[in-house]
């Protein structure tokens, strides 16, 4: 054998070996599936070209491009008039099929669920990572701003593909999991950042890292430990000062809420609430966010956590719970925070200062998540 034969052999051996071992740590399934639209009675589905529907016993019925409408029934699901056993797979001949006006890729299967009905839309996970991200950060940011969320979005759909399985699918598309829309809401900048980060996501100890994002940290991220009931917080999520995102919307920001609005809200979640008097904050962390308020009304006092209290009054009024101070005027409470959202994770707009300052997206992603390492998985053909 030649030595350039030998050459190339030892390096395809080489290589070989690493693919093999490299997926058998990261092989995940290709395809995911995403809950769009939950607990309906009826839907309209279609397709600009011939679609098809398939149901239970693999009888594949044939539609013109255009509308239809979907309803549940005691028997099965009514599609013109024509009764169909489910579960459905809808496909179209382009690769496009319409759900209630939004554009999906790959597929869809709808499942009966007692009277209602879930549709699920099945697609490789690199094009529903393209529907995400236009939802989930500014279309226009750096690219190396996008890509960091590319690469982070991708492993958050990887590490939780198991959250909503008892529904029949592995995610949903609305802000409990990630805010997914489809084809229809793709962009030409953020397709690139998903294409030149394809199949990369972030590792730590040989696992999936929980990449949790939130849109400005007010110049520190937070310990989850103060935001939710984590037995262990693992150590890159640690906070970490940011110092990117000093001229984003809501650095600082400031709300006055009345009284009654405030006590109005917190009596819906069960506390026994009396006209209140003072809110006062008990306790920061070492990033400056409040860690408990007591609140002080006619009834008496309660103490609630500061993520909580904002949660249940209103987290789109108080941007965070990152409170500089909180002041009384007769009938009315002044708030003045900084920062906008949990604070934990990576903080978007800093993402976005650092690439503005010539900052690549592993810096970013080094920077919001120390210890963790970019890992690529490998898709296999199991239909998820």
């Amino acid at each position: 054998m030649k030595l350039m034969n030998i050459k190339k052999l030892l390096i395809f051996i080489v290589f070989f070996l690493h693919c093999n071992i490299y997926a058998s740590s990261y092989n995940v399934q290709e395809n995911i599936n995403v809950g769009i639209i939950l607990d309906t009675s009826s839907f309209a589905i279609g397709s600009s070209e011939d679609f098809f529907i398939c149901d239970a016993s693999n009888k594949k019925s044939r539609f013109a491009k255009g509308i239809v409408e979907v309803s549940c029934c005691e028997e099965g699901i009514i599609i013109e008039k024509r009764h169909f056993s489910p579960p459905l797979k809808v496909e179209s001949s382009n690769g496009i099929i319409f759900a209630n006006s939004k554009h999906y890729r790959g597929y869809l299967t709808i499942i009966k669920s007692g009277n209602k009905m879930n549709i699920i839309n099945v697609l490789p996970i690199e094009d529903y990572i393209k529907g995400v991200l236009p939802e989930e950060i500014v279309a226009n940011w750096s690219i190396e701003a996008l890509k960091s969320q590319a690469v982070i979005s991708r492993t958050y759909a990887i590490a939780n593909l198991n959250r909503h399985s008892a529904q029949g699918f592995n995610i949903c598309s609305t802000v409990h999991c990630q805010v997914y829309s489809g084809a229809g809401i793709e962009s030409n900048s953020c397709n690139k950042a998903v294409l030149e980060t394809q199949c990369e996501t972030l590792s730590y100890d040989g696992k999936f890292a929980q990449t949790v994002f939130h849109a400005n940290c007010g110049g520190h991220t937070e310990d989850p430990k103060y935001i939710w009931n984590w037995k262990d917080t693992p150590p890159y999520l640690k906070g970490v000062k940011c110092g990117y995102c000093t001229a984003a919307p809501y650095t600082k920001w400031e709300k006055t809420l009345s009284e009654s609005f405030i006590r109005k809200k917190l009596s819906n979640n069960n506390n026994n609430i009396g006209k209140i008097k003072s809110i006062k904050i008990k306790g920061k962390t070492s990033a400056g966010t409040a860690k408990e308020l007591k609140i002080t009304h006619s009834k008496g006092e309660v103490a609630l956590g500061a993520y909580q209290f904002r949660l249940a009054v209103d987290a789109w009024q108080i941007k965070s719970h990152t409170f500089d101070f909180i002041k009384t005027d007769g009938d009315k409470f002044y708030f003045k925070g900084r920062g906008w959202g949990h604070k934990v994770g990576l903080c978007q707009w800093g993402a976005e200062g650092m690439a503005e300052k010539g900052k690549t997206y592993k810096e970013i992603l080094a920077h919001f998540y120390p210890g963790t390492t970019i890992k690529k998985v490998s898709y296999n053909n199991i239909q998820g």
